[in-house]
């Protein structure tokens, strides 16, 4: 079940000609010279931004396959900063592996990634405070918004002023301009876990949801819309929310839960708002003895939840596409730098509610970039 509409900006159009399309035939077709063409094609100077633009797309409707390697070998390398933290194995570690995925295809094309693990908000702000510092050494950065404290952002501003082409993952800010946005849809994800858990559960019971981190904006707007869309369905259901993941160990969260489970003996389910939720809400409902009674909606697909929703711990999974967001991040620079597509300020990946009986749909990888 997906709820997101995507944005296929790498889509082709069907008009292919019988034989192989050339510049010629294009400047023909526009009555440009063959030189416009081809600087408008490899993102040299020498024509307007108008002019390139309906190359570009004419190009494109036509069906012609530009040499991008061989054009890359004539171009400066484009460096690009991939700042994000790691999270053994459950979210970003999966936006780690869909850039990975996508700098390997792009191998070819004269691009270079440069990993900065980030370890909190603050070591992101001293690293992209060096990026910043480093004048034209970087031309793409892809990273990701904590919770929008105002000297990250401020190093947002620097880089997009420098003409450094910026990818933030996980949310959607409107200055500074010029930021391309691969948004978390955080009022979406609430909505969604809340309309399936209210299929499944009776008319009246109390429902348990983590918060997440409690200094993250993307969290509070998601436990928001999930506890609005229950009200609005479910009044009758009464909505009870427990300690989440920030700077506290597995089994402290653990605890929390299990008291608000005990406090509330009348729970018929639970949602873990993150990833680092999962494993503790599982531990606590069965520490509680309640397995048979409440149903567990998790969130993020990776090997933990892979295993609990094959043994029946958890009833589903909200999937926020994490793999695909790190591959979609890389190729949007890609298309701008090198193939001088002008992707939009905002993609949309899906949300996808993965159940026992869809699962190895969602195992194949190949299905994970099918999108495109």
């Amino acid at each position: 079940m997906t709820t997101t509409k995507m944005y296929n900006y790498m889509g082709k159009d069907n008009l292919k000609s019988s034989g192989p399309i050339t510049i010629k035939d294009i400047s023909e077709r526009l009555h440009v010279s063959s030189v416009s063409v081809h600087r408008a094609l490899a993102g040299k100077e020498g024509v307007s931004e108008k002019l390139r633009s309906q190359i570009v797309q004419t190009a494109k409707e036509m069906g012609y396959e530009f040499n991008y390697a061989a054009a890359s070998l004539k171009r400066k390398t484009c460096r690009v900063a991939a700042v994000l933290p790691q999270d053994n194995g459950l979210y970003f570690d999966y936006i780690w592996k869909g850039l990975n995925a996508s700098a390997k295809e792009v191998k070819g094309l004269n691009v270079e990634v440069e990993e900065m693990v980030c370890m909190d908000e603050e070591h992101q702000y001293e690293l992209l405070k060096k990026i910043a510092d480093a004048g034209t050494r970087y031309t793409g950065v892809v990273t990701f918004s904590y919770t929008r404290r105002r000297n990250v952002l401020m190093q947002f501003l620097r880089l997009v002023t420098q003409g450094v082409m910026t990818v933030v993952i996980d949310d959607e800010l409107a200055e500074p301009e010029g930021l391309y946005c691969i948004p978390c849809n955080e009022k979406s994800l609430g909505h969604v876990a809340a309309e399936f858990l209210s299929l499944i559960t009776p008319e009246t019971g109390s429902v348990l949801v983590s918060r997440g981190r409690p200094d993250s904006k993307i969290h509070a707007n998601k436990v928001e819309s999930f506890i609005y869309y229950l009200n609005e369905k479910k009044p009758n259901l009464k909505v009870h929310i427990v300690e989440g993941y920030f700077n506290n160990r597995d089994e402290v969260v653990c605890e929390a839960i299990y008291r608000a489970l005990m406090e509330n003996p009348d729970t018929v389910a639970c949602y873990a708002l993150t990833a680092h939720e999962n494993s503790p809400m599982v531990q606590a409902v069965q520490k509680a003895g309640m397995e048979e009674k409440v149903s567990v909606i998790g969130t993020d697909l990776n090997d933990i939840t892979t295993h609990l929703l094959k043994t029946g711990q958890l009833k589903a999974v909200i999937n926020q596409a994490a793999y695909m967001k790190g591959y979609t991040g890389l190729n949007i620079l890609v298309d701008r730098m090198v193939k001088n597509i002008e992707p939009p300020l905002r993609i949309d990946c899906p949300i996808d509610i993965i159940l026992q009986s869809n699962l190895s749909f969602f195992e194949r990888s190949d299905n994970i970039i099918a999108w495109r």
